[in-house]
Order: structure tokens, then sequence, then C-alpha cells
């Protein structure tokens, strides 16, 4: 209770710029340089594109409500509890004598600004937490599920959202076990969801019969926190591009002169549905051309793209990406801020003569 009441504390007196700095500063990806974060060396368009790109536990982001939480594995439990006809508490040893399965799905924070490195996919293992809750028996009254971290993070989701086979009870990351900053010994993973709603140290599940929203929604963050459709420009020709480096120059000649074809490839990535189709504008927006792309099996994993732009002429240009499903386009400008961004990063490029 002391650590709880000394983040009140600081929260309270910082106004709530110590809870938005770690929201959104906090999800910056840890360990490395961010030029390395993200490169395909597909400039030979023979090529074929991965099936699956995974970023090393180092370098993937990190976003937490506070410092990462020291958890005895041996001492840890979980406890499925509150409107539940049998309230359970689980050790580890019984959620691994459970069936588990390896699955691929993007993390993304909330926080991502258009085309930001808080984004990164892993091969994660874990468990299905339906048969766990079906055990415990919601109670009809029931409206959420208040999910609850060992740091004292809290969120919710409908009780609808947490009773589908694809939520997982996870405990390794990419075939090691999770890190202390990744939520060693077991997070929840909700598909379709941004990482708000996916805790880390996950220690209670909590059905409620009165809605109670989590320390971010109560900041007005989303509380669906429902991944929109979007895609980002990541790599042009060798240069690595994102929301803090979006300006290129390249030279005509040379082995990647602009003369012999430019590589704009980056990812895709929506709640639900498959991507359908990533277009690529090179003229900010007048025109669009359909670019390659890879087919993951699962919605919930990052499609990668590529497309071979061909200019003719020097000059400067401006590059956008937009993603499509057969429910949506991703919008040229960014939605409300707080809900995830679905904006379009703009890349501006100078073709020398």
């Amino acid at each position: 209770m002391q650590r709880r009441s000394l983040l009140k504390r600081l929260l309270q007196l910082s106004g709530g710029f110590i809870g938005a700095n770690l929201l959104v500063g906090g999800c910056e990806p840890q360990g490395r340089s961010p030029n390395l974060m993200f490169m395909l060396d597909l400039l030979d368009s023979t090529t074929p594109l991965p099936d699956h790109l995974v970023i090393p536990v180092g370098e993937f982001y990190v976003q937490s409500y506070g410092l990462p939480v020291a958890v005895d594995a041996q001492q840890w439990r979980l406890e499925i509890g509150g409107a539940v006809e049998q309230p359970l508490t689980l050790t580890l040893d019984e959620i691994l004598a459970a069936p588990q399965d390896d699955f691929y799905l993007t993390m993304e924070c909330i926080g991502n600004p258009a085309g930001g490195d808080q984004i990164g996919n892993a091969l994660w293992r874990g468990t299905a937490l339906l048969p766990f809750l079906q055990r415990a028996k919601v109670k009809p009254e029931a409206t959420d599920w208040l999910m609850h971290g060992a740091d004292y993070y809290e969120t919710n989701l409908p009780v609808a959202a947490l009773l589908r086979p694809e939520v997982r009870l996870v405990h390794q990351m990419n075939q090691a076990p999770l890190t202390k900053e990744h939520g060693y010994p077991v997070r929840l993973i909700v598909p379709g969801r941004f990482g708000q709603k996916q805790p880390k140290w996950l220690v209670k599940l909590e059905a409620i019969a009165q809605p109670k929203r989590g320390y971010w929604e109560r900041q007005g963050w989303s509380n669906t926190a429902e991944i929109p459709t979007h895609g980002m420009i990541r790599q042009v020709q060798g240069d690595r591009v994102w929301h803090r480096r979006h300006t290129v120059t390249l030279a005509k000649t040379g082995d990647r002169g602009w003369s012999r074809g430019i590589l704009v490839a980056g990812i895709a990535l929506d709640q639900q549905r498959p991507i359908q189709a990533v277009e690529v504008s090179p003229d900010g927006g007048q025109t669009w051309y359909q670019a390659e792309q890879n087919r993951p099996p699962s919605p919930h994993e990052w499609t990668l793209w590529r497309y071979a732009w061909r200019p003719e002429n020097p000059g400067r240009y401006t590059l956008l990406a937009r993603a499509k499903t057969a429910g949506s386009t991703q919008p040229l400008e960014d939605a409300e801020r707080q809900d995830g961004s679905a904006g379009v990063l703009k890349i501006d490029v100078t073709l020398t003569a």
C-alpha cells in the first residue's frame, strides 16, 4: 500500500503530468537506437516478403503504470472473483498445466503517434482464459471485468470481451519467459485492443456489476481502446523513417540511387479484420497505387508491405500510405488523439539531380 499511496501522491502533485508522460513518453522502445527497429532488405523485388517479422524482446517498446514490478513466480497468484459463483485462485503451475499454444500478435501503445515506434510484433505462448472464467461462472448481473496488475494498475472491459477463446494468459514472449519489463510471470493478451487493455503482472480479474473505469480511462483515454485500421511507412530505400525522422534525401545515382527505383515499405494493422490492401501515394494523396503485401494468418499480426516507386524527375515529393480492410479505409488525418492514432504519416522526400 505504501507504493500505491506514493504513486497517487505524485500524480496529485504533478497535476497528471507524470501519468501522461508515462503513457505517451513511457512507451518508447528500450535499449537501442530506433534506427535499427525496422529494416527490410527488400530492394530486390524478387525477394519475397517474410511471413513474419518479430521484434527482439530487448528492442520491444516498454510501457508501465510505474516502475516494472519484481514478482516471485512461486508466490504469485491469479484471483478470479467478484460477481462470480465460484471464485478461483490460480497458481502459475495450474496455468502452465492447461493446454498451451503459440501465436503471433502485434502490440501497440494507445499513445503511439502516427508512424511512431510504440508498436512491436512478437511470438507469444499462453493458454486460453475462457476455461477458467467458465469454471468461475460469472453472474448475470456482472457488466465488466476489472483487471488488476501487481503494480496497482487497473483497467476494465465488458464481460463479453474476455469471454472469447482468443483471450489468453501469456507467460512467454519470443520463446522465452516474460521479462520483468513485459509482465513476468503472467500478463493478459486481449487481441484487437491497444496495450492499455492488456495488463502486465496480472493478479486479479474482478467481475463487477457497477462499471468502473481504469486509471487511464479516467484521464480521458478510450474506454474501448480498439485498434483502428492504419498503416505506416517504415522504410524509404535504405532509410528508416518514423514520426521523428520523416524527411529523406536521395541521390540520383549510386547503389541505391533513385534512378533505379525506390523501395517504400512498412506495416499495417487492424483490430480484427485482415488488411485487404495498402495504397501508396507519391504525390501527397492525388494518386494512389497498390502495394505488395504478405497475408498473415491472424488479423492480429501486422501486415508487411512494400511498393516499388519509380520516379522520373528530381524534386520534392510527399509520400503517404494508407491501409484498407473490408469495412474501412484509413483516414489521412488523425482522429481523436486519445482513441489511438489512425492518421497517415507524411514523408517528405527530396530527389537530387
